[in-house]
């Protein structure tokens, strides 16, 4: 038989202590040095079993201190194995497969290599006549949706700094070929989360990207969706709202903290 003299309602039996070891956890991260008796007060746990939990964390390297508890060592390195679990080409297909559905158009991500845009990730749409890029193939920053959002989501000086050493060709009538418009651009992009491509580097084609970013809320990729010019136009603030909500979404997978408004 098994002896349950010991076991009270909040600890709930081996799994309420490892909830409740969780709390612990996750309390001391978001307030380091606090006590015992303030975590027991906090989590309406019994002194006794704060101190177990505690005195067990401690023994584990998750938890150190004496008086006032931090993080201990083997947090951190379980963090940063998890970090290095994160890849957008593990997390990225299953949200481009959702954009497509969401938006019937061709879904895209890219990365930044060598001060271009790298596509290695590429959902078709449904649609007869659809936009497609070769994975593997580049698009330059300031010529593309996918680009422009990269850009905006780096530090402002970063991003002026790899704007001032790239060449601005023009491509079209509508690319961006100075300096200072396309800083503009950028700043218009960090306002409202998202780029716009509109016919800047092939003619009649039109595209909405939005910035992927990593655990350092840094941008690690872009995701699109793109066609036709006049098939987007007619259904931008729908697929602004998916391409958005999308990235979000692989941010958060990705280690970034998540919006208020994710939905």
């Amino acid at each position: 038989m098994t002896d349950t003299s010991n076991r009270t309602p909040a600890d709930g039996g081996a799994a309420g202590t490892l909830a409740r070891g969780l709390d612990l956890v996750e309390r001391i991260a978001a307030t380091p040095g606090l006590t015992v008796q303030r975590l027991a007060a906090d989590l309406g746990l019994s002194r006794s079993a704060a101190y177990r939990i505690v005195g067990t964390l401690r023994e584990r390297g998750y938890v150190v201190g004496e008086t006032e508890l931090r993080l201990g060592p083997v947090v951190m390195r379980l963090g940063l194995q998890a970090l290095d679990g994160l890849d957008v080409h593990a997390v990225g297909p299953e949200h481009l497969r959702e954009l497509v559905a969401e938006t019937e158009e061709t879904a895209f991500i890219a990365i930044f290599d060598d001060d271009q845009m790298c596509y290695v990730m590429q959902q078709e749409g449904p649609q007869v006549v659809k936009v497609v890029s070769k994975l593997g193939s580049r698009a330059p920053l300031h010529a593309s949706a996918l680009g422009k959002a990269y850009l905006s989501a780096l530090p402002a000086a970063e991003a002026r700094a790899i704007v001032d050493r790239i060449p601005l060709t023009g491509y079209t009538p509508t690319t961006l070929t100075s300096a200072p418009a396309l800083y503009e651009e950028l700043d218009r992009i960090r306002d409202r989360g998202w780029a716009l491509d509109d016919a800047e580097r092939e003619p009649g084609v039109r595209c909405v990207a939005a910035p992927i970013l990593g655990a350092g809320e840094l941008p690690v990729a872009a995701i699109s969706a793109a066609g036709p010019r006049d098939r987007i136009v007619a259904a931008q603030p729908s697929i602004v709202a998916a391409v958005r909500r999308t990235a979000a979404r692989l941010s958060v997978a990705l280690g970034a903290a998540p919006p208020p408004d994710l939905t």
